[in-house]
């Protein structure tokens, strides 16, 4: 989904901005993972709607990935402490000695 909308809006800024595709998907992947090298920059009101938006995108796709990454983490972690918790003889971390 997140290649669908930058590649959408590579095209966009291919258009507006007078750029080739090249440069519009290199910009767009820039943008859209927020890291803004700046050696592109739209100049027309159109390009800077999008890469904005691009921009929003990018940071909320961002969001969902460490949000789900802290999600497995926490999940593999309370497993970890279960089967720890199941083995006779076995402490845990944060039992203190």
């Amino acid at each position: 989904m997140l290649l669908s909308l930058i590649m959408i809006g590579a095209a966009v800024i291919a258009a507006t901005e007078k750029v080739s595709f090249g440069k519009a998907v290199y910009f767009a992947f820039i943008t859209g993972l927020t890291v803004g090298y700046g050696d592109i920059v739209p100049t027309t009101a159109p390009g800077r709607v999008v890469s904005v938006l691009m921009g929003l995108i990018g940071i909320l796709f961002t969001g969902m990935v460490v949000a789900t990454a802290v999600e497995a983490t926490r999940h593999a972690w309370e497993e970890m402490q279960r089967q720890n918790k199941k083995k006779p003889g076995r402490s845990s971390p944060n039992d203190s000695a």
